[in-house]
């Protein structure tokens, strides 16, 4: 997945085989790795393949291509999180989702059913 650079400077990447988030520390001029919730499934290939989007909040939302949820970092606290949301595992999503100008964030299908639209504040 293409990285997202945050309001603080770090820039997060979404796993696809791997079990952690890379974040890149630029200013440090280093690399962190934070891994997945627990209870993901961190084996599963091609987790998430489309770029993420910061919402206005300053989260950022990455959609799942074979995950089957959508993953949240929160860069202030540098946490993530799975929204409850579930979705098909299959091929769900692949391309880069776009900030709205209702701040909601929306990404467009690869196989699955239907447009993806997450209202950041209620994620």
């Amino acid at each position: 997945a293409n990285g997202v650079l945050a309001f603080n400077g770090k820039i997060y990447f979404a796993p696809s085989c791997a079990s952690a988030v890379l974040c890149i520390l630029p200013e440090e001029n280093r690399l962190e790795l934070l891994e997945l919730p627990h209870g993901s499934d961190a084996a599963r290939a091609k987790k998430f393949l489309a770029g993420g989007v910061a919402a206005e909040n300053g989260q950022i939302f990455f959609a799942p291509e074979n995950a089957g949820r959508v993953l949240c970092i929160d860069p202030a606290r540098h946490t993530l999180q799975y929204m409850e949301l579930e979705i098909p595992w299959s091929h769900s999503y692949s391309a880069v989702g776009v900030l709205a100008s209702n701040g909601h964030i929306v990404f467009a299908p690869c196989d699955a059913d239907h447009v993806l639209c997450i209202d950041p504040e209620e994620g």
